[in-house]
């Protein structure tokens, strides 16, 4: 049996490539820079290697047979990478076929991928973004097995990152104490007591020992009535609307929420920092084009300055008061 792989002159499927691309042998000429007769010679022989004729002359150039379009639906991403591998620089959105793993929380999800989607429609669209949840104690793992190659959030991991990972942020995120507006502590003044005492819930993410803003209440010698920590900030809002738990949940929350109408916000007595809003990587990615050209778009799109922290009873404003 004829051995057709180790006998294929591998320059071939440049050409092939490229006549795939432009559907016409004089484009796929110019597009590497060679005479039309050395496409046309580079094509007799693809085609006799393969043993089909691969494309057929149209009115306006040729077009590729079943064959072709199978052979390119296998060949094309190795073909891909292997161009990328080989010319990094010459990195172009437009074309790159790849897939990225991005870990995200809900919050992220509904800040960062409508705005984001959009624009990669339009600038690469035919690149590829799996979102995985957001993990704090995993995502160091995750990075070494490959399993995720960016995250957004903020690196909660003893406010410091692990060896090799990279964060750059975008913007701070301040906190108020999130409830409905009906609540007991929507009016009057919220004294440490009646704050402390009120039943709260936290959204925390694996790997989180010890929610942030409690740590923080034990430094103060303080704690609260903590009864409900959930993993997604949506269910948390939906909860707050409907009972008396309270909790102290990014401001901006209540701009992407459905409920914001019947939730107010309120500055808590004992104040959370703001955190860090950051892309998340690991070093290693440091120089790879597509990985490097999305993380930078990503911070492009989405940097901005500080948010304000919540004025004390205000209640949310609608997307675009701002």
């Amino acid at each position: 049996m004829k051995d057709v792989f180790r006998q294929l002159d591998l320059n071939l499927l440049r050409v092939f490539a490229a006549l795939m691309a432009e559907g016409n042998v004089t484009r796929a000429a110019e597009r590497l820079a060679l005479s039309q007769s050395a496409v046309s010679n580079a094509l007799r022989r693809l085609r006799e290697s393969l043993d089909d004729v691969l494309f057929e002359k149209t009115v306006s150039g040729v077009r590729p047979t079943a064959r072709a379009r199978e052979l390119w639906s296998a060949v094309q991403p190795h073909f891909d990478a292997l161009k990328q591998a080989i010319s990094p620089d010459q990195f172009d959105p437009q074309e790159h076929r790849g897939t990225f793993t991005i870990a995200m929380s809900d919050y992220s999800v509904e800040r960062i991928m409508p705005r984001l989607a959009q624009y990669m429609g339009t600038h690469a669209p035919s690149m590829r973004i799996e979102l995985t949840p957001f993990s704090v104690a995993d995502l160091p793992a995750m990075f070494d097995r490959g399993g995720v190659d960016l995250a957004i959030g903020g690196y909660l991991n003893d406010s410091s990152p692990s060896s090799g990972v990279r964060t750059h942020e975008m913007w701070p995120i301040h906190w108020s104490c999130l409830m409905r507006k009906d609540h007991p502590l929507a009016k009057g003044p919220l004294t440490l007591k009646r704050f402390l005492a009120a039943r709260h819930l936290d959204v925390g993410f694996s790997g989180m020992r010890v929610p942030v803003y409690d740590s923080l209440l034990s430094a103060h010698g303080l704690q609260r009535n903590l009864v409900l920590t959930l993993n997604a900030y949506s269910p948390a809002l939906a909860i707050i609307r409907e009972s008396d738990f309270i909790g102290v949940l990014p401001t901006t929350l209540l701009d992407l929420s459905i409920h914001e109408k019947e939730l107010v916000s309120r500055q808590p007595p004992v104040r959370m920092p703001a955190r860090p809003y950051c892309v998340i990587w690991h070093q290693r990615w440091d120089s790879h084009p597509a990985h490097r050209w999305l993380r930078q778009t990503i911070v492009s799109l989405f940097t901005r300055p500080a948010e304000q922290p919540g004025d004390a009873g205000r209640p949310a404003r609608r997307r675009g008061a701002r």
